[in-house]
């Protein structure tokens, strides 16, 4: 395997670092020290602990789970300082996240994916808080606090999670209420000026009902030099559990998250995106004025700098559960409502956007028993969304794109799963969902270019539209257009004015086929296929806009193992995915040369590869871990178009002739974006036990990537090299785990790493704007534990 130059010093220094030994251990606080992972599996002490995950809607150990599934403890996620989902990445070898304008999140799971940028547009990847999913692609920040684990599902989940898990699904799954007092807190600080305080309270109210209140302040400057990639967030939430008899259970939850700052940054490549500039520093604004904007016939102006968001989340939820010797019936109904209000120039262009989300989910199931040679399960989701979005609003300086629309979604869906024994070790299963969706639009777009009629550099007075949300005032003709007008500085405004009022249905049945074998009670074989999909929807267009369902098949072949007493623990699985239909979204021309933001369905893929989990512990206070994926990903078929901007598109595919208004673009045959080759995670875990019963604990864990692409142009300042990104973290443990202090460095080797990769429109040029990881941050943490 190629992994570029790496030094010894670097192949001894990544042999000692991990994410599996945070993510499946306890990590270093009062939870995670080696006394109590051997309380949570007595039945080998010193062993590899086990861990129970609910991924296929049952509670089941990792090891048993005939399922490609990481799971992620929240000791872990608070020792990594995990307090939004892109730093999932560095946890989860399979996966990639990464921020984008706003309050977006784009996931990809072994390159299964697709951009997120507007309130149209849904992720690949099902996002799932406590058993509710959360539909949309800007919601899912703000759960990640005062956390059970979390769940990372790969491939398709389209039995028994439906609609948009083509890639797979992350379910987010929270400390619940129990019935003894107890209460923690912690408090950290770092460079950048970081803070974080969290802390949840527990307190039984009686012998049958008990409460639990959690809650977190995070801030953090700018990582970019303009004050970009800051954080500034707080939120809540309290959860009431009754049970009322031993067959009956009863959680009701509520939370609330808001999320403030300046938000996510970016910063143009080509003045070295080490400098970490920003697109509004000095440095940032004079490079956008040695651009040539070939619209509007002269440079680039600055971009205003008033980057902000107001973003506010809230929900409530309840999950029912009653157990009979027939079974067990659960109830899960939720409400979620967000209002964003948001300016953005992290691509490099200014976007406003203003919208309230609501979101209603109610999921049935009935379980058979487990020690049935038969079980069933059978369940029935109903889920319905409502956008509102008064103003969506996209400045290129001399291209002015302003909507409204309101959306609707309606989605019915009713599931099975039966799984049947034919022998005391050996399993078959079949599992089938109907999903039925009804999507309502209706729209108001205001396209309005301001083109120089001599072309660049002849019009060097050109003034673009302003930054502010008042309409552009214009002049309507009877056929939608808008008149133009000629301007004193050489330009003449032209403009299209379109009205949308559509509905769509989409139909899908998804399956799976699998079946397990456990050779022993420690080694399980197991071999599945499953097929999903991601529901089609809406774009703004005068054309249809209508773009359709992607769909993915899936083969997967795994094996768990556990040996040598249970200090070995070796996970294989290989795995072939057929991706057809995919959703692109990008800049494109309708039939009347509007220039709009397309979705399209685009060709097929295919995705296969193998991965491999290890831990070992030789020694009773020595855990070494390591996860490793391979991943060969290719485009099979990959054609688009792209509207004419003044010059061929800078692209790395084939671009063929000016047809009409719109160039071709073939990416067939390229490797498909946020798809490293290779992806590894090592680590140790070292416990010093003192002579008071306390102890000092040593995480290390190191992530490497092979070379990846960041965006669909196949430009080469849209790869992000091969790296390293390696964190440390030493702790001490007080005796009987009351307290606990720990100093952390996360990313040592201060590596710049691109999320996301995006191209200025309009330019004469590729000038790429890239998103970026976070840099090397350390600190402090204490925390206590009652």
């Amino acid at each position: 395997m190629k992994m570029g130059k790496v030094s010894l010093n670097a192949i001894a220094w990544a042999f000692a670092f991990s994410t599996p030994a945070f993510a499946q251990q306890n990590a270093a606080d009062p939870a995670s020290t080696q006394a109590a992972a051997e309380a949570a599996s007595p039945s080998s002490p010193g062993g590899i602990q086990d861990i129970v995950v609910t991924a296929q809607r049952r509670s089941e150990n990792l090891q048993r789970a005939a399922i490609a599934v990481t799971a992620v403890n929240g000791d872990a996620l608070r020792a990594a300082g995990v307090s939004d989902p892109k730093a999932l990445t560095t946890l989860v070898p399979s996966l990639q996240v990464a921020g984008n304008n706003g309050a977006y999140t784009q996931f990809y799971l072994r390159g299964v994916g697709n951009v997120n940028a507007n309130p149209l547009t849904e992720s690949a990847i099902a996002f799932n808080y406590d058993g509710v999913y959360i539909g949309r692609p800007n919601s899912t920040t703000g759960y990640f606090y005062d956390l059970e684990r979390v769940e990372v599902l790969k491939g398709p989940q389209g039995t028994l999670y439906g609609r948009n898990a083509t890639g797979g699904a992350i379910n987010v799954i929270t400390r619940k209420p129990d019935f003894a007092f107890g209460a923690d807190a912690s408090a950290e600080y770092g460079n950048y000026d970081a803070v974080r305080l969290d802390g949840a309270l527990n307190v039984p109210l009686s012998p049958v009902a008990a409460i639990r209140a959690a809650g977190i302040f995070v801030r953090h400057d700018g990582y970019m030099k303009d004050g970009t990639d800051d954080q500034h967030d707080y939120g809540g939430r309290i959860q009431l559990r009754v049970n009322p008899s031993d067959d009956l259970e009863i959680l009701l939850s509520a939370d609330y998250f808001h999320q403030g700052g300046r938000g996510a940054g970016g910063t143009p490549v080509d003045l070295g995106i080490d400098n970490r500039y920003g697109i509004n520093s000095p440095e940032g604004q004079a490079f956008y004025h040695s651009l040539p904007n070939v619209l509007g016939g002269r440079n680039f102006l600055s971009v205003a700098d008033n980057q902000y968001q107001r973003n506010n989340f809230w929900g409530v939820s309840a999950n029912l559960s009653y157990s009979t010797d027939a079974g067990t019936f659960t109830i899960i109904p939720a409400y979620r409502r967000s209002s964003l209000d948001n300016v953005s120039t992290t691509d490099g262009f200014w976007i406003y956007d203003r919208e309230k989300n609501e979101q209603t989910s109610v999921e049935a199931r009935y379980a058979s028993p487990e020690s049935n040679p038969l079980r069933l399960l059978v369940g029935a989701y109903y889920y319905n969304e409502d956008n509102h979005v008064p103003t969506y609003l996209v400045n290129h300086q001399f291209d002015h794109y302003q909507a409204q629309f309101a959306s609707t979604l309606d989605s019915y869906a009713g599931f099975a799963r039966l799984t049947y024994a034919l022998r005391d070790n050996v399993r078959v299963t079949g599992g089938i969902r109907y999903t039925h969706e009804r999507k309502t639009l209706k729209a108001n777009l205001q396209t309005i270019d301001r083109v120089c009629l001599a072309q660049y550099p002849n019009c060097p007075d050109a003034v673009p539209f302003p930054y502010d949300t008042a309409p552009i005032p214009v002049t309507r003709l009877p056929d939608g257009t808008i008149a133009p007008v000629p301007g004193a500085d050489g330009t003449l405004q032209v403009g299209t004015e379109i009205t949308q009022d559509g509905a769509a249905r989409f139909n899908r049945v998804t399956w799976r086929a699998g079946a397990d074998w456990d050779i022993t009670p420690r080694n399980l074989l197991y071999a599945s296929f499953e097929t999903g999909f991601k529901s089609g929807g809406f774009f703004l267009s005068g054309d249809e806009g209508v773009f359709k369902p992607e769909t993915i098949k899936a083969w997967t072949v795994g094996s768990k193992n556990r040996f040598f007493d249970n200090r070995l623990q070796l996970n294989l699985e290989a795995f072939y995915w057929r991706y057809t239909d995919q959703q692109v979204s990008h800049l494109a021309r309708d039939s009347a040369g509007t220039t709009i933001f397309a979705t399209e369905n685009v060709g097929r893929a295919s995705f296969k590869g193998v991965e491999l989990e290890a831990q070992f512990k030789p020694l009773r206070n020595t855990l070494l871990t390591a996860d490793v994926l391979y991943l060969d990903a290719r485009y099979k078929d990959f054609v688009y178009s792209v509207p004419n901007l003044g010059a061929p598109p800078a692209s790395g595919c084939a671009v063929g002739a000016l047809v009409g208004n719109s160039y071709s673009v073939d990416c067939s045959g390229r490797r498909p974006p946020q798809a490293p080759v290779w992806t590894i995670n090592l680590g140790a875990q070292q416990t010093v036990p003192l002579a008071n019963d306390a102890n000092i604990v040593l995480n290390v864990r190191t992530h490497y990537q092979s070379s990846s692409l960041t965006a669909l142009d196949f430009v080469a300042d849209e790869y992000q090299q091969g790296y390293w990104m390696s964190d440390a973290q030493l702790t001490y443990n007080a005796a009987g785990g009351r307290w606990y202090a720990a100093a952390f460095i996360n990313n040592i080797e201060n590596t710049t790493v691109m999320g996301n990769g995006w191209q200025l429109p309009f330019s004469a040029a590729s000038n790429v704007i890239a998103i970026l990881r976070a840099p090397r941050t350390y600190g402090g943490r204490i925390g206590v534990r009652f």
